[in-house]
C-alpha cells in the first residue's frame, strides 16, 4: 500500500519533513504528494496554532463531514485544544504524526480514545 513508506518516520515538532514530521507537516506533506495541494502553513507548534485558532482561519476552506474519505482532516481535541491533524486513509483509518509513540503510524480514529477527542472530519473544498 502506498502508505506504508509514510509509517515510522520520526516524529519531531516543526517537522516538515522528509526525515521527520509532526503531525501539521506530515498532512501537509500527504496533501501535496497524494492530492497536489499546497496548503497554509503556520510554521508553528500546535500549540501556538490553537492559541492563535489557526484551525478557525483555515476552517472556511474546508467542509465538515460525517464520513471520512481519503484525504480528509481529522481535527482532534488535545486538553480541550483542537491541537493533533490526522490525515483519513479511508473511513475508520488514519496516518497521522504521534508524539507520544515518537512517530507515524496509522490507527483507527472511529473507537478507543482516538474516537472520544475527535472534533471533526473535513473534506477540502466548499
Amino acid at each position: 500500500m502506498w502508505s506504508d513508506r509514510w509509517v515510522g518516520l520520526p516524529y519531531r515538532e516543526l517537522g516538515r519533513g522528509p526525515e521527520a514530521f509532526d503531525c501539521l507537516g506530515l498532512f501537509l506533506a500527504l496533501q501535496r504528494v497524494r492530492h497536489g495541494r499546497v496548503l497554509f502553513d503556520p510554521l508553528c507548534s500546535m500549540t501556538e496554532a490553537a492559541r492563535a485558532r489557526l484551525a478557525d482561519q483555515v476552517r472556511p476552506d474546508w467542509r465538515k463531514v460525517q464520513v471520512a474519505e481519503e484525504g480528509a482532516a481529522l481535527l482532534f481535541r488535545v486538553r480541550g485544544l483542537e491541537l493533533h491533524v490526522g490525515y483519513a486513509l479511508n473511513k475508520r483509518q488514519m496516518l497521522h504524526a504521534c508524539g507520544d509513540v515518537g512517530e507515524s503510524v496509522i490507527e483507527d480514529f472511529q473507537t478507543g480514545a482516538m474516537s472520544r477527542r475527535l472534533e471533526g472530519i473535513y473534506v477540502y473544498g466548499r
